[in-house]
């Protein structure tokens, strides 16, 4: 789904809802037995459906009303980072993208806080500091409506869910060592968004710094994606998102050549890479 994001937005040289909307449910009908979750399955037979006129109804009809609120819409958003420079642009097509799919606040809002992070890492040498303090302020804006507020309370999560969690990674990182236990507790490894997003911001910044449990022949990306599949779960997933902001921080100079024979589609990968990179010139 990250690429059919990308193709769409090549496609059309800007987000453009109907169009990735269709690219998802074609690709699902095209590669049913990829792993998609049923929820999601139930809403790519309804957009393929000629009867859909409104590619965000159904997920809006998911769950009794209540929508999604699992991670993969921040799992395939990274896409939008890499073509709007404007950060006010990344949030509004970040939460448009995810809501194709999950309509729930708790879906979109990691979704935006996933897009932030990729965005800001693609800025250059920011310290975990501001890294985490740009975070937290752009999501205690993004959380403080009225709906962001209310289905957080009616899952029994206190307000700026997301918020909380980034100012407990900034607690962890003050720390010299953070039993996983911990990490897990307070973060999660799940598929919702509130228990992986986090966790995918926090194994990037813990590893931007040496592990003593990783041999220092990995670098940094690497030791990044490492950590998150050491914490079990949801681990290609939490990885992913890690390795985007990873990858966005770092470039594809800490991508070993090992991995990219081994990852599918590379070559096409590169190619549109290069031609996301000139999308992304054009909005400066």
């Amino acid at each position: 789904m990250s690429r059919s994001v990308v193709q769409s937005l090549l496609a059309k040289q800007e987000f453009d809802e109907v169009d990735m909307a269709r690219r998802f449910a074609e690709e699902y009908k095209k590669e049913p037995n990829r792993g998609y979750g049923m929820g999601v399955v139930t809403v790519f037979k309804k957009l393929l459906s000629p009867k859909c006129s409104d590619v965000f109804e159904p997920a809006r009809a998911q769950f009794n009303g209540k929508g999604s609120y699992g991670n993969g819409g921040a799992m395939r958003v990274a896409g939008i980072s890499l073509v709007y420079s404007d950060i006010q642009d990344v949030k509004k097509f970040a939460k448009l993208s995810a809501e194709l799919t999950h309509s729930n606040s708790l879906g979109y809002n990691g979704a935006i806080l996933q897009a932030l992070a990729v965005h800001l890492a693609l800025q250059g040498e920011l310290s975990r500091e501001s890294f985490l303090e740009q975070l937290i302020g752009h999501m205690e804006d993004v959380e403080a409506d009225d709906k962001s507020l209310a289905d957080a309370r009616a899952l029994g999560f206190e307000d700026l869910p997301f918020s909380r969690r980034l100012k407990k990674i900034k607690e962890f990182l003050e720390l010299s060592t953070v039993p996983k236990s911990d990490v897990l507790f307070e973060l999660g490894n799940g598929v919702a968004a509130l228990r992986s997003v986090p966790t995918a911001i926090y194994s990037f910044l813990r590893s931007m710094g040496s592990d003593p449990d990783i041999p220092d022949h990995y670098n940094n990306l690497q030791r990044a994606i490492i950590y998150c599949i050491s914490l079990g779960g949801d681990t290609d997933t939490i990885a992913t998102m890690a390795g985007a902001i990873a990858g966005a921080y770092y470039g594809e100079e800490q991508v070993p050549a090992s991995w990219e024979q081994s990852c599918e589609a590379f070559q096409e990968t590169e190619k549109v890479a290069n031609s996301l990179y000139e999308l992304y010139c054009q909005q400066l």
